[in-house]
């Protein structure tokens, strides 16, 4: 038995209405349209909706399929028009993870942009650490990632958005500022090297020495800055940061040793599985010039 979505609504205007003339005028449909659409209904069911023929009076069977089809066309009006808002873009949830140095750096004059654009949209942004954006992406809880991250993760969707260099960053009064060139690994050793746990990939013996004698690990940027300002010691980390830094107190020094850079790369679960307002963000995401600092 197929019944037609149309013939239910014809039903129920008829239904309500207890005229036909009426109920069609309503509909935007003849009487006879509308009274054919009747007819196929009652064949469907097998049995007849109203008590004889001026479709005034309901039947037995007329009742229950009033109830029914009215919930029925009450939720199909709802489903339309989520779909039509879906595709409208009228709504959506925009969850990005991203590390610090592209977090309040890169992507505000970009969300600033986007939410001008579709001020609909609401944004829910995260910083954290490479790692923990990788395991937002995979576990759900965000539906865009950036961050850096191995060569390939299973189930997601990696692209690349731009590298740049580390750099050494220390107090304004350290000693290293009075290099009249790039640092070098041995100009580190004897000072206090805070680690941040970037620079995971650097396999350059000279710093895996310096970051094992390391006794100090300092993972939220905000803190680490601030604890290099305050002369504790020295780190490493993305020349990026260098643009947000608005502190006197710090100084970002350019290594001598250009043959590591940090890629940072995009990662989403399969584009398919996207709501409407991310994979819009995205769009703009990679439309958006992202300088490579490298």
């Amino acid at each position: 038995m197929t019944i037609k979505i149309t013939n239910l609504q014809f039903f129920v205007a008829v239904a309500t209405s207890q005229n036909l003339t009426q109920a069609a005028q309503r509909l935007h449909r003849t009487p006879a349209a509308v009274s054919l659409s009747l007819k196929q209904l009652e064949e469907e069911l097998g049995g007849a909706l109203f008590e004889g023929e001026r479709k005034n009076q309901l039947s037995p069977l007329g009742r229950f399929v009033l109830l029914e089809a009215q919930r029925e066309l009450t939720h199909f009006e709802r489903t339309i028009s989520t779909i039509k808002t879906y595709a409208k873009a009228e709504t959506g949830l925009v969850r990005v993870a991203a590390v610090p140095s592209f977090a309040i750096t890169l992507l505000p004059p970009l969300l600033k942009q986007f939410h001008e654009e579709h001020p609909q949209f609401h944004l829910d942004i995260r910083d954290m650490d490479s790692e923990r954006v990788v395991q937002a992406v995979l576990n759900g809880e965000v539906d865009i990632g950036i961050a850096t991250v191995p060569a390939s993760i299973p189930n997601v969707t990696q692209e690349f958005l731009f590298s740049d260099a580390f750099c050494v960053v220390c107090a304004a009064s350290n000693p290293l500022c009075a290099l009249s060139r790039p640092v070098r690994w041995s100009d580190l050793e004897g000072h206090t090297f805070i680690n941040s746990g970037m620079g995971g990939a650097i396999n350059a013996a000279e710093f895996r020495h310096i970051r094992d004698q390391s006794t100090l690990s300092v993972r939220n940027t905000t803190s680490l800055l601030a604890l290099v300002a305050q002369g504790m010691g020295v780190t490493l980390l993305p020349e990026l940061l260098s643009r947000s830094a608005n502190s006197t107190h710090l100084s970002f020094l350019s290594l001598e040793d250009k043959r590591f850079m940090r890629t940072v790369s995009v990662i989403t679960p399969p584009r398919d599985s996207l709501n409407h307002a991310s994979y819009t963000f995205l769009k703009a995401l990679k439309a958006s010039r992202l300088p490579s600092t490298g």
